[in-house]
Parts: C-alpha cells; structure tokens; sequence
C-alpha cells in the first residue's frame, strides 16, 4: 500500500505506477482513501485518548472541589504541610495527598491560598473560598476545552464516514463500468 508521500506516474497505458505497483485509476483512488482512513482513525483513537484523561482530570477536580467545600464547612484549619490536615486520594489519580499536595500536583500551587490556622475564622474562610474560585475556574476551563474535543471528535468522525462514502462510490463506480465493458465485449 502507498504511503501518503508516495510519487505516482502515469503509464502511457492509462494505469498509474506507486512504488513500482501498477494500478488502475480506481484501485489508486481506494488505496489512498484507505491511506486517509487510517490516519483519521489515529486521529480519532488520539482524541478519545484525550478525552478520557481530560474526564478523569475533571473527575478528580469534582472531587477535589468537593474535599475542599467539606473541610470549609467543618471549619478544618490548615498549614502547609498538612491542608485541611487530612490526606485523601482522587478518584483516577495516584497518591495519598492533601490539598496544597493536589494543587501542586495539578501544577496550580501558584494560585492556592494557604488557609492559616492563626487567622480568624472570617479571614480563613475567605481563603478556603479563594481556593474553591481557583478550583471552580479549573472546572469551567476543563469543561470548555471538553466540549471543544467533543466537536473535534465528530469532526474527525465525520471525515472518516466521508472517506468511507467515497471508497464505496469508488467501488460502485468501478464496478459499474467493468460490467459496462464486459456488456459491451459481449
């Protein structure tokens, strides 16, 4: 089978020449709408791969904005070594680990607020609520860029239901002209 940067020639025959195979104009047109088709269906199989770990990221981050609402509601006090001094796992992802410990995980600690033990209740409060607005723009972008591979997939699905159609008439095609030839010898 050609590959997509293969040269083709045209014989004086009306047959085409690939990599030294002869081939008619309509095994040349299947071969390479199967050449299309594969690299769709790589396309495809990279964009669910890519959904999934983007489900089970925002898995994980429910789950985390969750831990974070229940520790503020239990007025939990924290530190740095210790968040909310509860250790916990998220659901598809690997560890033991408090909250500062995911949002370092997340590459977010840049945007946690430590939630400081000394401070009063209001000012603690007000830190928790900073980290659950962190985590919730986490989830809103994560949705976003969800429902954009989502319309990515359906087009890439698209193309390869297109380039099926087109080997099927490809194939018709041929088929109803060799008839008409051989209806013709006859």
């Amino acid at each position: 089978m050609p590959e997509v940067n293969s040269s083709v020639q045209v014989t004086g025959d009306g047959f085409f020449t690939v990599d030294g195979q002869k081939l008619d104009l309509g095994t040349l047109m299947m071969q390479l709408q199967m050449e299309r088709t594969k690299m769709i269906d790589t396309g495809i199989k990279d964009q669910m791969s890519e959904i999934k770990d983007r489900n089970t990221k925002l898995k994980a981050f429910n789950e985390l904005l969750g831990m974070m609402r229940k520790f503020k509601a239990n007025k939990c006090a924290t530190n740095d070594d210790n968040a909310a001094g509860q250790r916990f796992n998220l659901p598809g992802m690997e560890g033991n680990k408090n909250v500062t410990e995911w949002f370092r995980e997340f590459g977010m600690s840049g945007s946690y607020t430590d939630v400081n033990p000394g401070d009063g209740t209001k000012e603690w409060e007000a830190e928790w609520d900073a980290n659950i607005e962190v985590m919730k723009g986490q989830i809103d972008s994560l949705n976003s860029d969800s429902q954009l591979s989502m319309i990515r997939l359906q087009s890439l699905i698209d193309k390869r239901n297109q380039s099926f159609d087109m080997m099927t008439n490809t194939l018709s095609k041929d088929s109803k002209t060799r008839d008409s030839i051989i209806g013709n010898m006859r």
